[in-house]
Order: C-alpha cells, then sequence, then structure tokens
C-alpha cells in the first residue's frame, strides 16, 4: 500500500484493539455514534494531534472545518440484542472449531493413506485424528503473534 493511496482516502486501513480499558471506553462511547468507522475517525482526530505534539514538543491545531465530534444523540443497545449477538459469536466459534477439526481429520487419514499407512476407521469416526498438523499450528501460532504485534 503506497502513500498517495492512504493519504487520498481510496484505501482501507484496519486495527486491532486488545486492551481491556480500551475496549471498555469504545464500548462506553459506541452507542453515541452510528457505526464504529464514526467513533475510530473522532478518536483519531482529537488523539493524533496530542500524538503528534508528544512527538515533536510541539503544538499542532487541525483545521477547524470538522463538525464537532461530540456526541449529538444517546442511542442505547438493548441487552437481548447483545445477548443474541453474543449467542451468535459464540455458534461462530464452535462451528469453525468443528470444521477445523474436521479438516485436520481428513487432513491426518489422508497423510496416512498417502504414506501407505491403514487408516482406521474408528480412530477416524472417534475423532482420534483430529489434531491440528503441526505446520498448521506454526502458521497458526505466528499468524496471531502478528495480529498481537498490530498493536
Amino acid at each position: 500500500m503506497n502513500r498517495e493511496a492512504i493519504l487520498s482516502g481510496n484505501t482501507r486501513q484496519y486495527i486491532s484493539v486488545n486492551e481491556v480499558d480500551m475496549l471498555r471506553i469504545i464500548e462506553q462511547l459506541l452507542p453515541y455514534y452510528k457505526s464504529f468507522n464514526q467513533l475510530a475517525n473522532d478518536a483519531l482526530r482529537l488523539g493524533l494531534p496530542l500524538l503528534l505534539e508528544s512527538k515533536l514538543d510541539t503544538t499542532i491545531r487541525l483545521e477547524e472545518n470538522h463538525p464537532d465530534p461530540r456526541p449529538q444523540k444517546i442511542m442505547t443497545v438493548p441487552d437481548e440484542r447483545i445477548e443474541l449477538m453474543i449467542r451468535l459469536m459464540q455458534e461462530i466459534v464452535m462451528n469453525t472449531t468443528i470444521s477445523k477439526s474436521l479438516i485436520c481429520s481428513l487432513f491426518n487419514a489422508k497423510n496416512k493413506e498417502l504414506q501407505e499407512q491403514v487408516v482406521s476407521p474408528r480412530n477416524f469416526e472417534c475423532g482420534y485424528m483430529r489434531d491440528t498438523p503441526n505446520f498448521m499450528m506454526k502458521y497458526e501460532v505466528d499468524m496471531l503473534n502478528a495480529m498481537d504485534d498490530d498493536d
């Protein structure tokens, strides 16, 4: 991604927020906004000048033509909707875990077959072959570490 694309606004940037305190603040602020994107832009508008000041030891001012970032209307999310979202997210995690287990079992069975070893139907059926292959486990750990490093 080049600098011009970022500055022209023709690209998307993604962030990961893993600090619990920051997530709590975001959770409190989100009802005041129509989208997370608006919240993030206001936070950047208010915080980036301060960050730059701290790095350069100077006073930075943004143009005054930006709309007032303070919330105009308080919107709340009913508890039932939050509970539904949590349940749906738990289902996604469960389905992903099941899919991963099935794919690993198929991989391990095919690997044994290619090595001309006998694949025990009982072991396959009981889920004993569900372990993630070592090379995939390393990839998964590396990707999780990379996501943590992005913070």
